[in-house]
């Protein structure tokens, strides 16, 4: 129980030190504050995930540069086990490292797993001592109960965040399909026209006012159908989720495989600069 206690904390408690450092990042690199979780509350779940892998696997190291590298090993190899997952799942690239030198695929790479490595060796050598005594010197039951209590949070976090992220993906599948319908009735109401034109002039003598008349019904109801879907369109762009636009904002290189342009289109709606990059 004691050991299943510590690691459930720790992953608490790193996850909530990864949501800081990475709020902290990008406050310096962008100026300004954002969430950058994959859920809505103060933790980062791979940052909780990671750290304790790394005081599970590594506890017997003590190797500095061992440590080094067997930490960088494990968390890249968690980070590309994240972003394929994620990938395959949803069909969309959460982040990318295309553009920085020995990249594997955009996943992971060495500047990233050197960062891991040394973060690695500062939790287990400097800060994992400390937590786990504040964790120990805390009383068992109320310390159970804040467990309970935090475990209720991030499943409740978890959820809402799936079910907007899927709703999301929905929303950008359907504005995608409206969009080609939208081609679709123009190209059609285009083509009714030039060839409605073309056999006017054959028989403008016997049939122009019929003939006029059908292709005045036709260009009204087609457009009049591009009307509907444009104003559907607009409709779906303009609605807005917070837990959408959050994750939007938090991950600005997200990229969807199928619906890139309709995720760019959300983007620009809630403002969010576009990464062009990979």
């Amino acid at each position: 129980m004691t050991l299943i206690y510590q690691y459930v904390w720790l992953f608490y408690i790193y996850a909530f030190l990864g949501w800081v450092l990475e709020v902290a990042f990008s406050a310096v690199k962008k100026g300004e504050l954002i969430n950058r979780g994959f859920l809505n509350g103060a933790w980062c779940p791979i940052y909780g995930a990671g750290a304790v892998l790394i005081c599970f696997l590594l506890e017997p190291v003590e190797n500095i540069l061992l440590l080094f590298l067997t930490s960088a090993l494990i968390t890249s190899l968690l980070e590309l086990l994240t972003g394929v997952v994620l990938e395959r799942a949803y069909k969309t690239k959460w982040w990318n490292y295309s553009d920085r030198r020995l990249n594997f695929k955009g996943y992971i790479c060495l500047e990233m797993s050197v960062v891991w490595g040394v973060l690695g060796v500062v939790l287990k050598k400097v800060v994992n001592p400390v937590i786990l005594g504040v964790v120990d010197a805390a009383p068992l039951v109320l310390g159970v109960f804040i467990l309970y209590f935090l475990t209720v949070l991030f499943a409740c976090d978890l959820i809402i965040t799936v079910l907007a992220l899927n709703n999301m993906l929905s929303k950008a599948e359907r504005l995608d399909k409206l969009a080609k319908e939208m081609r679709t009735v123009s190209d059609d109401l285009s083509e009714v026209v030039f060839e409605t034109a073309s056999e006017l002039e054959k028989i403008r003598k016997e049939q122009s006012g019929r003939v006029k008349e059908t292709e005045k019904k036709i260009r009204e109801a087609k457009e009049k159908h591009l009307a509907e879907l444009k104003e559907r369109y607009t409709g779906l762009l303009e609605e807005r989720i917070y837990t959408q636009s959050r994750i939007l904002r938090a991950f600005p290189e997200l990229k969807s495989r199928e619906h890139q342009k309709q995720f760019e289109e959300l983007k620009k709606r809630l403002k969010i600069k576009i990464n062009a990059k990979g």
